[in-house]
């Protein structure tokens, strides 16, 4: 409210319901087109330290991408002759590089946005700043005399014209936190990926359809996310990619959405305690290692003619002796005359007979929602090994999906990207369509 002025909702410009859906955006934002970013934004810095700072979640990521990579691809086009001077051009353009970058990105954050460099450009339309800023409908102008397109959804800065790529020059990896996608909510996308381009001369089998929501853009923040200085979503704030101008590798879709997860979120809250607890339990066992003692001086002598004689330590022997034992470093041995005396004052085990086994918990509850096979990275072993093997085999499963989605980003994508580089004057989404399949195992 205090971002927008009052007189916009006194003129009909913004309403109280826009206000309201702008509120709720973590909740609605997939489904509003003008706030669309992933309602697990916020924690995408979260995900991103749980990479950096903690071993097991770096572990878990890694471990997956190399799975997903480890058996390898190669090329399926009918001609070995074809399939040669493809693999030159994926090699030539590094396009191993940024897929392996991307597949990680998407185990981290849920999704990856990979800007296809290419010769294409894509022209915007500018809508009333105020009025797509809260997802308004609105009309706005081709150019043309007489001529007016109506955007019902209110979504910003409709595309007037696009022209295709002719020449890919690579991928360029970039930050999830920045992109958001922008769908049509009451349209399906059937066409093709890209439409034919018969002016090429050659015959196009490019029918594969999208069969999915209609996506009308990526857009980039200049800013990292919707927190950025102004309230305004003109083109001085973010960037605008066309729908073939950007690649999207999403994993583990819930929820019917339109983003990904991140592979942290449903251990997040585990991850989280497991890492105060590694921060603060040292402290913590230091000063509470050694039980709480009753230490006891003074005693009963015997003199030189066998009489007893009660010896009593003064104030200030009891406080030096106190300083000496209470400044010990831990684990220190103690040592006394024979008058002192120490007991424990609680009888037990000690106050770390619990920390161990505790921090194994938290942490095998960690691995087990990162999918990682305990018998892999549990330091106590001892685990059934049955389990283990099962363990595996629903990770090798995990795996196959991922690689699933790989290879329909690079069939679909990358590969007709490359094709256009083969031959001068191919479009597009010319033919012939290359298939890639895994090696097998060694």
């Amino acid at each position: 409210m205090e971002r927008v002025p009052l007189s916009w909702i006194a003129k009909g410009r913004i309403s109280e319901s826009d206000l309201a859906l702008a509120s709720t955006t973590p909740v609605l934002g997939q489904y509003a087109p003008t706030f669309g970013w992933a309602d697990d934004w916020g924690w995408y810095w979260e995900y991103l330290d749980a990479y950096i700072f903690i071993p097991e979640a770096a572990f878990a990521v890694k471990l997956k991408t190399r799975q997903i990579w480890k058996p390898g691809f190669e090329f399926d086009s009918g001609s070995e002759t074809l399939n040669q001077k493809l693999l030159a051009e994926w090699e030539r353009r590094k396009c191993f590089r940024s897929l392996w970058d991307a597949s990680k990105n998407a185990l981290i954050w849920g999704n990856s946005y990979i800007e296809s460099v290419d010769n294409s450009e894509a022209r915007w339309a500018e809508g009333t700043p105020a009025d797509v800023a809260q997802g308004a409908s609105y009309k706005w102008s081709t150019g043309e005399p007489g001529m007016a397109t109506v955007n019902p959804t209110g979504a910003p800065r409709p595309l007037k014209s696009f022209k295709p790529a002719t020449k890919f020059y690579g991928l360029k990896n970039t930050d999830p936190r920045t992109f958001r996608i922008q769908i049509h909510p009451q349209r399906w996308d059937p066409s093709p990926n890209i439409p034919p381009m018969p002016s090429s001369g050659v015959e196009s089998d490019w029918d594969e359809p999208h069969s999915t929501v209609k996506i009308e853009k990526y857009i980039q923040r200049r800013w990292a996310g919707p927190l950025s200085p102004t309230a305004v979503l003109g083109s001085n704030t973010e960037l605008d990619f066309h729908p073939d101008q950007v690649l999207c590798l999403q994993f583990n879709k819930i929820t019917g959405g339109i983003y990904g997860y991140s592979t942290y979120r449903e251990t997040l809250f585990a991850l989280k305690g497991y890492v105060l607890m590694l921060q603060f339990l040292p402290t913590i066992v230091q000063k509470r290692a050694d039980s709480t003692l009753h230490v006891k001086l003074g005693g009963v002598h015997f003199t030189e003619n066998g009489q007893q004689v009660s010896v009593i330590p003064t104030g200030g022997e009891i406080l030096g002796q106190k300083q000496a034992i209470e400044n010990r470093m831990p684990g220190e041995d103690v040592y006394t005359d024979i008058d002192t005396t120490m007991e424990e004052v609680y009888k037990g085990k000690g106050g770390t007979e619990r920390i161990d086994t505790f921090l194994e918990y938290y942490k095998e509850r960690v691995l087990l929602g990162l999918g990682i096979p305990l018998t892999v990275a549990t330091m106590t072993g001892g685990q059934e090994i049955k389990w283990g093997t099962l363990n595996f085999e629903l990770m090798e499963d995990e795996t196959r999906e991922y690689q699933q989605q790989v290879e329909d980003l690079v069939v679909d994508y990358v590969n007709p990207r490359l094709l256009m580089n083969l031959r001068p004057g191919r479009q597009l989404g010319d033919g012939p369509e290359v298939d890639i399949r895994r090696k097998s195992k060694k």
